[in-house]
């Protein structure tokens, strides 16, 4: 017992000793921990029972005929006075984007010959179509509700979204109302989809048909995307518009009813290995090669052609079509740009003026 009890006496001594030296020795480690806790941004707790409530309140039914028969879908409240965004798609003759489909023009669109729209209460009511844009498959409707005031959606900023952020989807899939799915960004500005402004949000929440004009929601519970596309055949693999392009087209949507955009006239590509290699180019340079400059163009007319490799717009490194298309997109018609290329290995500046993008009638 004696030998016992000492042995005892000596654990307890060592196992003190032990905790003294913890203590002493991670007083400087916790500080700096908490110091760097306090510089990184606080974590979102994600309560998808809240956000799933207050979100629904502001998501719609979309119900349209046209000759292709009926089309459901979903839409979101953006403004008390019952102005609703959806897909084009959903309101038109004209059917979904498919990946890898080749770009076509729509020489006359016909909308649909009925609009309806059904609140999360149930009250419906016809709509009117305010302004739609065929190029980013947006479309704005307006309905005139009976004096009830209506909940209005909280718009976020996709441009500052993550891959890996959590995201939740709502909408009306198969004619199943208000259903709700989880998921994350699983990429951003995903191209290919056979629109010259594609940069769509790629995430794994479940959008299913009906989906289509319904809202990708953010931690915060504020939209970052607009559901339109899913991949045949595959699972996880869904495409939102991010909610930026909505904001920067929606004066014009409100004003107008369409969108006027810059124009040059010109067909271009990435620029890759194979491309680099031919142009002889070094492994690292960045721009778009040119594949064609219609005749008659701005573009024409400023002198581009076949094989130039455009690098900068005004000073602004250019990186993809996608974004070259976008930044000639947003300028006024009558304005004039800078553009730097490479021809022939040669740097060259020309001047472009920049035309108005042709609607159709």
């Amino acid at each position: 017992m004696k030998i016992l009890t000492q042995v005892l006496k000596m654990t307890r001594r060592f196992f003190s000793f032990q905790l003294s030296l913890l203590v002493i020795f991670s007083l400087p480690y916790s500080s700096l921990a908490d110091q760097q806790l306090e510089q990184k941004p606080k974590t979102v707790l994600l309560d998808i029972t809240e956000i799933a409530e207050r979100v629904n309140e502001i998501v719609v039914n979309v119900r349209s005929n046209s000759e292709g028969g009926e089309s459901l879908g979903s839409g979101f409240i953006i403004d008390k006075r019952g102005l609703i965004v959806t897909n084009f798609h959903l309101i038109s003759n004209t059917p979904p984007r498919r990946p890898s489909a080749q770009a076509e023009q729509n020489p006359a669109t016909k909308l649909a010959t009925n609009v309806s729209v059904t609140l999360n209460d149930g009250r419906q009511f016809p709509a009117s179509v305010k302004g739609y844009d065929e190029a980013t498959d947006i479309a704005l409707l307006e309905i005139v509700t009976d004096g009830k005031p209506l909940p209005v959606a909280e718009l976020g900023d996709s441009d500052s979204l993550k891959v890996g952020e959590w995201v939740i989807a709502v909408g009306n899939p198969l004619g199943l109302d208000h259903t709700v799915t989880l998921g994350i960004v699983s990429a951003k500005g995903r191209t290919g989809f056979g629109g010259q402004f594609d940069d769509f949000l790629q995430t794994d929440a479940a959008i299913n048909p009906g989906n289509s004009g319904g809202p990708l929601v953010n931690a915060h519970g504020k939209i970052v995307g607009i559901n339109t596309l899913v991949l045949e055949r595959t699972q996880g693999l869904s495409f939102s518009i991010p909610i930026n392009t909505l904001k920067s087209i929606l004066p014009q949507l409100i004003e107008r009813g369409r969108v006027a955009r810059g124009f040059l006239g010109v067909e271009t590509f990435d620029l890759n290995p194979g491309a680099r290699s031919a142009l002889k180019l070094t492994p690292d340079q960045k721009g778009i090669v040119v594949q064609r400059a219609e005749r008659g163009t701005p573009a024409a007319r400023a002198g581009l052609r076949k094989d130039d490799v455009i690098t900068t717009v005004d000073r602004e490194e250019i990186t993809s079509y996608v974004q070259f298309n976008r930044i000639i997109a947003s300028k006024a018609p009558g304005m004039k740009v800078s553009i730097q290329i490479m021809r022939d290995g040669k740097p060259y500046t020309i001047s472009a003026e920049i035309g108005e993008e042709a609607k159709g009638k």
